[in-house]
Order: C-alpha cells, then structure tokens, then sequence
C-alpha cells in the first residue's frame, strides 16, 4: 500500500470516463478504497491522505483550459454578486417537470445495510443530544455543550468511535461508508444513474455530498459545512409517513441574519436547497432530528450557483 498507488489510480480514473462518472457519486473513503482495490490498486485512508497533498499541489500548476483541477471541475465557493444574500427553497418531487425517473432511482437508494448494528446504534442514542437541536447556536449556553459534544472531533489526542452513528453529534449512518454489505455495488451504480440524470435535469455538472439514513430517533447535530462553501441540494424520503402526528421529523436553522430558529416539517419526497458560507456573519447553522417511527433518508449534491437561474425558473410556474 502506497501513495503511488494512489496516484496511479488517479492518473487510471482521468483517463477513463466512465470511473469519472462513479467519482461524481461517491463521498467516503471507504468508497474510494474499495473502488481501487477493484481495478487492483491498493491503498489505505492514509495513502490516500498524502496522495491528495501532492495530486492537489501538481494540479494547483497545471490547470486546464476548461478550468479542470484533478478529477473534478472548479465550484464556485465565490458566490456571484446577484445571489449573495441568504436563500432557502423546498419543492416537491411532484413540482418538478421530469424528476419521475429521478425518482424511481432515489427508491432504490433507501437502504439499511446489513453491516449496521442496529442494537449499537440504539444503545448510543442520548437524551440531551437530542434535545440540543433546541438550543440557538446564538445562545449563552449553546458554545460549553457544542465543545463537549464535537471535543473528540477537535482532540487528536481522542480516538473518535468506530462507527459513525455512535458519535454524538452523528446519530444516523452515512450509508457511503457501508461498501461491505452485499447491496453495495447496486447502490454505487444506481449513485451514478442519478447524478447523470440529475445534471441532464439542470444542465451543469453536480456531485454527491453524502447518503444519510435517518432510523427512528436520529439526529444530526448542529453544524455549518462551512468545509465546503456553496449550494446545497438535499432529496428527502421516507419509508412511511403519517401527517398531523405529535412526533415530527423535521430540519431546523438559525437565519444568520435575525438569528431566528427556523424549524421546517420534513414531509416525503421533497427537494431541499440552502447555501452555506464561511464567513462568521453568514454561517449557515443547521440540525436534522428524526423523531418519527419510520425511516428517513437524505441525498445530498453539490450543486452550482445557476441551479437558480434554470431550475428555480423553470418551475417557478408550477408553484
């Protein structure tokens, strides 16, 4: 196992079109890793860790024409002047001309691996975990709790859990790091059938940002993605649903204008987008809880600033 290696599955992906397209679909890198070992390369999360210093600093030099650095296409962290205020949007899977076999993909996505130990993950649920989703990140208290919860994400010295869905700020399983169940490779490919029907959809090149199941009583604490500045786009679904009942699941913010809590209804099959920034003043604060009996699952892209000036647009009228 070597950083070579990497590289050299690196340079192997360029040249190979459709491995660009599984690129575009994977998030973890468990993923990464499992893909190279099928074509023979072989490397570990610490190769890939040096690889990416050098393969970022030689691609920092050699820029292409169309603007490509490594494997994937320049995104616009500098947001354009005429959508620098702070946005929130949510459709229907209904409102969308066309998102019929969008959806029929998204139903093959929602899946419970069998690696996940179910009976772990109910034993790490924690009561005043769940209910931090209720305190303002603008408040006195919210900084002492947050640095407690996230320490271990701080703290070299502290080993973070095994699996993810025992972390206290991640009590739900990222489905993209769960490549040893036998369903994996169907849903990597059906990954890659969604993200090319998704840019043939909006026109412009968008990547999957994560896979997320939400089993009854999971949550996402609060966080700002600030890593990664831009719009995203969140498809949400779940198994069952029964409207008006007292245990919700539900995506709450903090609008970093009037720094009011915003609590908005999750509800199934519904489009997200909201924006992330990194500038202290904006920063975009955000939780998910799943309150419900029933399973809830989340995908979600990277997508351009002009998801606005084509697909908002273009169904604008059907609101």
């Amino acid at each position: 196992m070597s950083k070579e290696a990497v590289l050299q599955f690196y340079q192997f992906v360029l040249n190979s079109p459709a491995l660009k397209d599984n690129f575009s679909a994977i998030t973890g890198l468990p993923e990464l890793i499992k893909l190279g070992a099928k074509y023979n390369y072989i490397f570990n999360q610490e190769d890939i860790a040096e690889a990416s210093a050098i393969y970022a600093q030689k691609s920092s030099e050699t820029e292409d024409k169309n603007g490509q650095i490594g494997l994937f296409k320049k995104t616009d962290a500098d947001f354009s002047e005429k959508h620098s205020q702070f946005y929130h949007y949510e459709f229907k899977f209904s409102d969308v001309s066309g998102f019929e076999e969008i959806d029929q993909e998204i139903e093959k996505l929602k899946i419970k691996p069998s690696t996940v130990d179910m009976e772990l993950y109910e034993k790490s649920f924690r009561d005043e975990d769940f209910n931090f989703a209720s305190i303002s990140p603008d408040s006195p208290e919210f900084k002492q709790q947050y640095d407690e919860i996230m320490k271990p994400c701080f703290d070299s010295k502290i080993s973070l859990p095994e699996h993810e869905y025992t972390q206290r700020q991640f009590h739900l399983i990222n489905l993209d790091l769960h490549v040893d169940h036998l369903l994996y490779e169907d849903y990597l490919m059906t990954k890659v059938r969604l993200v090319k029907l998704l840019e043939k959809l909006f026109g412009f090149e968008i990547k999957f940002s994560g896979s997320l199941w939400y089993p009854p009583n999971a949550y996402r604490l609060w966080h700002t993605n600030e890593n990664q500045p831009g719009w995203r786009m969140y498809l949400i679904d779940f198994d069952e649903f029964e409207s008006n009942s007292e245990s919700q699941a539900f995506f709450r913010y903090m609008n970093p204008q009037t720094k009011e809590l915003v609590t908005i209804e999750d509800k199934p099959k519904l489009i997200r987008f909201f924006k992330v920034e990194q500038e202290e003043d904006k920063l975009f604060w955000h939780c998910i809880v799943n309150a419900t009996k029933f399973n809830r699952w989340s995908f979600g892209f990277l997508v351009s600033d002009d998801w606005m000036d084509n697909f908002l647009l273009r169904n604008s009228n059907k609101k």
